[in-house]
């Protein structure tokens, strides 16, 4: 049993843990020996015979201490059954050799064997368990994500309601309540489910609606936190704040005034090497409402020293939620920065994606020096708009020297984006979910564009972890809380 109340197989996991052992095992020796099995066992006096029962039994082991506390494959993506695998497979190779060394058996042994042992261990279990969730989940009549038709006011007739979830072979219809009476909303839910259809309200706070991924059970009560805490994480000098994207975009769309004429930055390796590197760029940061860790090895670190809530808070993702937060029109965007062409192709697929989002108005301003006037022509325009968040793409770190020149000049909220209209307008590919939650976004960005990021990534990706190390070896931590 686990968090979401379902009973998984895990009696089968376990005998998939085991069978990935024994032909793994089978295969390595088949790969070293070939079919003389009698050579296996007269030459090497049984030893790879009885290496193979105490393998079974430390994967028993394995199962029990690791694999079966951990959350079950049927909950994870396919990047996270794979760590878990790697991971799962060390611990075995671990206590192997240590039964080797113990009893003196490690000279006895072809260290091909056990290298191709642990290698085709990790595929073939792999391969077996996606296979497994694979099956368990077409045998059990639903798909890896659930087909949900979304009804918002002004609410159709039932009749159509039900003509679209039956044709379109929906699992359930999600009901947003916002904007429309108890008495409507109850009325509908009822006339759906005498049609036999599986209804769910969507759940709202503070005019804001909640999403998956921030809800957390405090006291038996389901719950989402509603702003950025005051606690920072310090690196390199850099004061970041620690959030998740969800907490961070509702804590900016409840403040949007106070936040008035203040900037947002989000930083990443290269910025935060930067920031190393440059004071002037440090404070630039510093000055900052907020600096959210756009880069993986950034969280990780905030995660590493046991902080709760804390991860990733790319600017691409922050703009996608925060469109997705104000696609009512809510609040007014600007875009400042970019191409022309970007900004046409930005412009394009934000009114296809949310029709009702609130554009301002978008501006790309001419590369190298402006002058004062012009600069001033910029700031009137923008503040003309009446946008409450300005969002700007100018690049790091030039984008952020920007919003510190003109604090208080412009009256929405700056959030410095970097490539996130390129993201938004279809330039660039983002990476999948599942390269990003191991933090290998960045070689995928690479593969994209190796002419022009290839030294970047090379020599600010080996500065940091290089200043990371001494930062370590001379101060004894990385963080100030």
């Amino acid at each position: 049993m686990n968090k979401t109340g379902i009973k998984y197989p895990i009696k089968r996991i376990f005998i998939i843990d085991e069978l990935s052992v024994i032909i793994a095992y089978v295969l390595a020796l088949l790969f070293r020996y070939g079919l003389n099995i009698k050579y296996w066992c007269e030459i090497f006096d049984g030893l790879y015979v009885s290496f193979f029962f105490v393998v079974c039994m430390l994967q028993v082991i394995v199962f029990l201490g690791f694999d079966k506390r951990k959350t079950p494959i049927f909950l994870q993506d396919p990047a996270e059954i794979l760590i878990t695998v790697v991971k799962g497979k060390v611990l075995l190779l671990i206590m192997c050799l240590f039964y080797l060394y113990i009893n003196q058996r490690g000279e006895e042994s072809s260290r091909f064997v056990i290298v191709a042992f642990f290698g085709l261990g990790i595929v073939i279990e792999y391969i077996m368990k996606m296979l497994y969730k694979r099956a368990y989940y077409k045998k059990n009549g639903h798909l890896y994500t659930c087909r949900t038709l979304d009804v918002k006011a002004p609410f159709p007739v039932v009749d159509e309601i039900v003509s679209r979830y039956k044709s379109g072979n929906y699992d359930e219809v999600l009901i947003h309540p916002e904007g429309v009476k108890d008495d409507q909303v109850n009325e509908l839910i009822d006339s759906l489910s005498r049609d036999g259809v599986r209804v769910y309200v969507a759940l709202s706070s503070l005019g804001y609606t909640v999403r998956s991924g921030i809800v957390s059970d405090l006291g038996g009560f389901a719950s989402i936190p509603v702003a950025v805490r005051s606690e920072k994480f310090e690196l390199f000098g850099i004061k970041y704040s620690i959030a998740r994207t969800e907490e961070a975009v509702l804590h900016v769309i409840r403040n949007i005034k106070k936040l008035s004429g203040k900037y947002i930055c989000f930083s990443n390796v290269h910025t935060s090497v930067m920031a190393r590197e440059d004071k002037a760029y440090l404070d630039v940061l510093n000055g900052a409402a907020f600096v959210f860790p756009d880069g993986t090895p950034v969280a990780s670190l905030q995660q590493k020293e046991g902080i709760a809530g804390a991860e990733r808070v790319a600017g691409p993702d922050f703009m996608d939620r925060m469109f997705k937060d104000t696609a009512d029109g809510r609040l007014g965007h600007y875009f400042y920065g970019s191409t022309q062409e970007t900004l046409d192709a930005l412009q394009s697929a934000l009114k296809e994606k949310y029709p009702d989002l609130d554009i301002r108005g978008m501006y790309s301003p001419p590369f190298g020096e402006v002058t004062k006037e012009q600069d001033q022509a910029d700031v009137d325009r923008i503040n003309a708009s009446g946008a409450d968040i300005v969002w700007i793409g100018l690049g790091a770190p030039k984008q952020e020297k920007w919003m510190k020149a003109h604090e208080g000049r412009i009256n929405g909220v700056m959030m410095g984006v970097g490539a996130g209209f390129n993201f938004h307008a279809g330039n660039i590919k983002r990476a999948p979910v599942w390269i990003q939650k191991i933090g290998l976004e960045w070689l995928y960005r690479l593969f994209q564009d190796p002419g022009r990021l290839f030294k970047r990534y090379f020599v600010t990706n080996t500065k940091f972890f290089w200043y990371l190390t001494m930062d370590k070896l001379f101060s004894g931590r990385t963080k100030d809380r």
